[in-house]
């Protein structure tokens, strides 16, 4: 049986996304430990939540319209928008550009004091800046597959459509 491009991307978004929660789980366990930051660890264990809904969605409901539409949602507003873009981009990855270029009075633009960003914690800096670059990657990965499906028994290749 000849896999269609919606179960590969399917297959390919949800290990990305097993691959981003896994990196959002480990910079806010170890934000909220090495910052006393009951906040920070209080959300891995949400993101986990979060992660078991995303994966749960995919593996029981992605066959139904209303799964795809809500795996696909899941993926790319929460995980790719609010954590990655969000969460990687403006609190870790903007932050970090701006600090090293010697721009001063940041906790202007960043309202929220925050122990954590204003930190030279280089791990913590740096798997917030993991969580951008992992959420472009799931982002943009469908896009990057083929549109073709496998070569099919009958020998020749069909389009998705």
């Amino acid at each position: 049986m000849p896999t269609t491009i919606a179960d590969r991307h399917g297959r390919l978004t949800v290990k990305l996304t097993a691959a981003l929660y896994a990196v959002t789980f480990i910079h806010h366990l170890y934000g909220g430990l090495a910052f006393s930051s009951t906040e920070r660890t209080v959300l891995a264990f949400v993101f986990s939540g979060a992660f078991a809904v995303t994966y749960l969605i995919y593996r029981h409901a992605l066959a139904t319209r209303w799964g795809r539409r809500a795996y696909w949602l899941l993926v790319y507003v929460f995980w790719v928008g609010l954590l990655g873009l969000y969460e990687g981009g403006w609190n870790h990855t903007l932050f970090a550009v701006l600090r090293a270029g010697g721009v001063v009075n940041l906790d202007r633009l960043y309202a929220a004091a925050s122990d954590a960003r204003i930190s030279d914690d280089v791990f913590f800096q740096a798997t917030g800046v993991l969580t951008l670059l992992a959420a472009v990657v799931l982002g943009l990965a469908p896009r990057l597959v083929g549109r073709r499906t496998p070569i099919a028994q009958t020998g020749h290749e069909d389009r998705a459509q």
